[in-house]
């Protein structure tokens, strides 16, 4: 029944997902108002086939940095989900800007975000969830 639950979450899974509207407009349909959906996806700054991580030592501190190739356009590709996984598997990146555009044309505002950081002093302790 439409308006039934409380919060509907979403783990780890976007990502993985060729089309996210019809999960977004069905979570709208399903959360009574006032309700909440929660989803967590790697950040496609830090996470996509066009990434590359790197620290450079210093005499003092560790510089910590990410090289993004295409951050707006990067394709579908395949990538190792778990260590030991036996096969590849695709990976469907998506800027910030698509997965909140599809949250907005579903009904839903954000009302907080989480992004990652390299060490403890830089952790955030706000979260993302999305208000019906």
């Amino acid at each position: 029944g439409a308006a039934r639950f409380d919060a509907i979450a979403c783990n780890m899974a976007l990502m993985d997902m060729p089309v996210i509207e019809p999960l977004f407009q069905g979570a709208r349909q399903f959360i009574k108002p006032g309700g909440r959906f929660v989803f967590t996806v790697q950040h496609p700054a830090f996470n996509s086939n066009a990434v590359f991580l790197g620290a450079e030592e210093g005499p003092l501190e560790t510089q910590h940095y990410i090289r993004l190739s295409n951050y707006l356009d990067v394709p579908p590709g395949k990538g190792i989900g778990m260590p030991g996984e036996p096969e590849p598997h695709w990976y469907l990146h998506r800027p910030l800007h698509e997965l909140f555009w599809a949250c907005f044309a579903a009904g839903f505002v954000i009302d907080g975000i989480e992004e990652p950081a390299f060490g403890p002093e830089h952790a955030s302790r706000s979260t993302l969830s999305l208000v019906n």
